[in-house]
């Protein structure tokens, strides 16, 4: 059996493979996944470009529903299914279906790097925090 994924069709086995645990354990990044991506649209609303590249009236959309995932999330309401594969596709996808192509505009100017270093950073720093 072959599923659709956002890079193309992956066999499941595979997918199940890659994938493994990571959608298990990236609920742990949610907040730190979406106050990323809450900066990253602050900053593109930002950049002094005409026309921008998002307006105030989207970043305010957008962090609203980034908002609403993490109460979602520390309910236990939001999921990372296999084929979302991780925490990023998952923020995305409910971002896409709560506001449609604005969702994946979030990422514009922004890698998979980018997003895994700076969830893990600001996760790290939350939990350093916390213990002290």
């Amino acid at each position: 059996m072959r599923r659709n994924t956002t890079v193309g069709t992956v066999d499941a086995e595979v997918l199940a493979y890659t994938a493994g645990q990571d959608r298990i354990l990236d609920l742990a990044l949610v907040e730190a996944d979406c106050m990323g991506t809450a900066a990253h649209v602050r900053m593109l609303a930002a950049m002094p470009v005409d026309p921008p590249v998002l307006k105030a009236a989207e970043v305010e959309a957008v962090t609203a529903e980034l908002a609403r995932i993490v109460e979602d999330s520390r309910a236990g309401k939001f999921k990372i299914t296999l084929e979302d594969q991780d925490v990023h596709l998952a923020v995305e996808r409910r971002l896409t279906a709560k506001l449609g192509d604005l969702g994946k505009r979030v990422h514009t100017c922004r890698s998979r790097n980018d997003q895994v270093a700076v969830d893990l950073r600001l996760f790290g720093k939350v939990r350093l925090l916390d213990a002290m």
